[in-house]
């Protein structure tokens, strides 16, 4: 007997967090036996004692056991990328390598999207008046924009649990707009993520006992971006009707999703422009970033995860409820609220910095 839906995306959560949960204590007993630990150096890494950085090992467990009851041939190729950025990500986790060379293998990966699982942005969905594009363009930009993401989710594994609240979130929405349309096994791919994450999240929660590295940082940000484009690919491909009420058009779902990644995408440009203006390597860790800026103001590791969750949940919700309004008006109503919260944190920064 086929059990109901609702059951099997439980079950597929359910799964993927007990896998995590129990692959993630099993890690921190090795590295804590075998002394493999994240070495603090008071600029991004700010924790006070040695803490293992392999939780990302309990994402990938979690994950790929229960996303493979739902996997289909296009996301094998996905599946083997996610694969390549997970040995790098150890591989840096435990020797630091060379950021050229991690670079490339996000390169090869976001290529091994475009080329062989044929996952591009291919439309902009007239807004900016800007419709097909070209495959050429198509392909150049999503290879640019995949790693581009995948260093902007890399960014914000900075502070306890945010990388996870934030991870939870994103395959939330994903999930919610895939089961929308009624796609099954990217809404199984969707929760298996999920629940991974929250296995994660149990010991990356504050005060943190491990963290997820680059070895979970790369494979979340790879895979939420892939998620991000076969969410529009479906929207557009003649599956929006009036039986799917959520979105109403395809430049809605472009936007939205938007709007689920615009806060970071602005803090990392924001971050990049400001190192670039100071002379240094736009991939030099400081700390520049907003959830640095929120514990500089005095705030707690969960009270700033809290608060950036709750930004991220403002934007999507300003963004869904205006869905039919012109996606520059969008647009412009996404810089705003971010321009505000970040305007409001830099100002509260500067006085709990001069005593006020």
């Amino acid at each position: 007997m086929i059990p109901s839906l609702p059951l099997l995306y439980l079950a597929t959560i359910a799964l993927a967090t007990v896998i995590s949960m129990y692959a993630v204590r099993k890690i921190i007993f090795i590295t804590t036996s075998r002394r493999i630990f994240d070495i603090p150096d008071n600029i991004r890494k700010i924790h006070g004692t040695q803490i293992a950085s392999l939780g990302g090992i309990g994402i990938f467990a979690g994950y790929m056991i229960s996303a493979a009851f739902f996997m289909h041939l296009q996301w094998y190729y996905i599946i083997a990328a996610t694969i390549l950025l997970f040995f790098t990500g150890i591989y840096d986790d435990i020797t630091n390598m060379r950021p050229v060379k991690k670079l490339l293998a996000q390169l090869i990966a976001s290529c091994i999207l475009v080329f062989m699982a044929d996952v591009r942005i291919t439309s902009l969905y007239g807004i900016a008046g800007i419709w097909e594009l070209p495959y050429p363009i198509s392909a150049a930009l999503t290879v640019l924009s995949c790693t581009f993401f995948i260093n902007v989710f890399n960014f914000m594994d900075g502070i306890d649990g945010l990388a996870c609240a934030l991870a939870i979130l994103y395959t939330g929405i994903m999930a919610v707009l895939f089961a929308n349309v009624g796609d099954h096994n990217l809404t199984g791919i969707s929760l298996s993520l999920l629940g991974a994450t929250i296995g994660l999240l149990r010991y990356n929660a504050a005060p943190a006992r491990i963290y997820m590295g680059d070895t979970g940082s790369m494979l979340l940000g790879f895979t939420i971006f892939a998620l991000t484009i076969s969410c529009i690919s479906v929207y557009s491909g003649g599956q929006l009707t009036h039986h799917y009420p959520l979105i109403h058009s395809s430049p809605a779902i472009v936007m939205l999703l938007l709007s689920v990644l615009f806060l970071p995408i602005c803090d990392a440009i924001r971050v990049f422009i400001l190192r670039l203006s100071r002379g240094i390597s736009p991939l030099r860790a400081d700390r520049t970033h907003l959830h640095y800026y929120l514990l500089d103001a005095g705030l707690s590791h969960t009270r700033a995860v809290l608060i950036i969750t709750a930004a991220h949940l403002l934007i999507i919700a300003s963004t869904w409820l205006l869905q039919d309004a012109q996606p520059l008006l969008l647009l412009l109503l996404m810089t705003t609220i971010t321009t505000g919260i970040m305007y409001t944190v830099y100002v509260t920064r500067k006085r709990k910095g001069e005593g006020i």
